[in-house]
């Protein structure tokens, strides 16, 4: 039995469709574990599919939705900080009381490969830590360090408003920039369902899913602006200055100006290279070449795919 979680999310729920679809796995083989059960879709239930109500935040429902299984996939929590470790904590506890014996959990892709353990990026703290936590559990593991979405690009090119004016010359500020690997969600969630279905053959291993190309904050905003004719100045700043910039001219709501702190380290991280590698897997599991940026421009390049910035604390 394999218990997975996030299945009403972007990457958890690509990879049930997949799951499903491609019928990786059986049905009867498969739980859905979900704090709110009744948004899982009519469409999921049909099929069959045991679900059972878990809810990180009461770990005494967690035992039970993990009763009984094998694995548990274990997609991370949409939050930053010490928050998204301790609910991590939670599962990995929970999973372990339940006789689990191998977690499948999603990270990110910083520390320079597979081999890194450590970042200067605060978003990936909680992660390295919950690694840790489970490499320490005495179960088995599989480490998936996810690629950087690419409909989220706008967040690591200055919060550009996608909703201007065509005539208006937006400002990019940026604090460092450096190369850095992208992915299309759908297609890292696809990969995912294929771990998830032949998890016996990446048993403690991390795998790194980094998309096809290497590209700078810059190269996304020089092709945000081939694909849609706007223009575009582009300014690096030293960190404080560019954080001082976005509170000066608002590019996230007072409240979440914190937040630029966080944002500014991930720009440090890429400048020192932890992102500036590729990796084959992802094309491996697909059987196909990853979508490029340009392959999805139409999409997350169009004022549809306008910067939310609630979705921050869940990259």
């Amino acid at each position: 039995m394999i218990v997975l979680t996030g299945s009403t999310g972007g990457i958890g729920r690509a990879a049930l469709q997949t799951l499903l679809s491609e019928k990786l796995v059986p049905v009867s083989e498969l739980r859905i574990s979900s704090y709110n059960t009744a948004a899982i879709p009519a469409a999921v239930r049909e099929t069959g599919i045991e679900i059972r109500k878990g809810n990180l935040y009461e770990p005494s429902t967690l035992v039970e939705s993990y009763s009984g299984a094998d694995v548990l996939f274990l997609v991370s929590f949409p939050s930053m900080g010490e928050e998204r470790y301790k609910l991590h904590r939670n599962a990995i506890d929970a999973a372990k009381a339940a006789g689990v014996r191998h977690v499948i959990y999603t990270s990110l892709s910083f520390c320079g490969g597979a081999e890194g353990n450590t970042s200067v990026a605060q978003v990936a703290q909680a992660h390295l830590r919950t690694e840790r936590y489970l490499k320490e559990s005495g179960m088995t593991y599989t480490i998936l360090r996810m690629a950087s979405y690419a409909h989220l690009w706008n967040n690591y090119a200055g919060f550009l408003n996608l909703d201007a004016a065509p005539d208006v010359v937006q400002e990019a500020v940026l604090p460092n920039d450096g190369l850095e690997h992208w992915a299309n969600r759908a297609e890292l969630g696809e990969a995912t369902a294929k771990v998830i279905a032949n998890w016996q053959n990446y048993i403690n291993k991390t795998l790194n899913f980094t998309g096809p190309e290497l590209l700078t904050g810059v190269d996304i905003i020089k092709k945000y602006m081939k694909h849609t004719g706007r223009k575009v100045n582009v300014r690096i700043l030293p960190v404080q200055e560019a954080i001082a910039w976005h509170i000066k001219n608002g590019s996230v709501p007072p409240e979440q100006a914190s937040f630029l702190e966080n944002w500014a380290s991930w720009h440090t991280a890429i400048s020192l290279g932890e992102k500036a590698f590729l990796d084959p897997t992802l094309e491996q599991l697909l059987g196909r070449k990853p979508k490029t940026i340009d392959d999805q421009a139409d999409e997350i390049f169009s004022a549809s795919n306008s910067l939310d910035t609630k979705d921050l604390v869940g990259i």
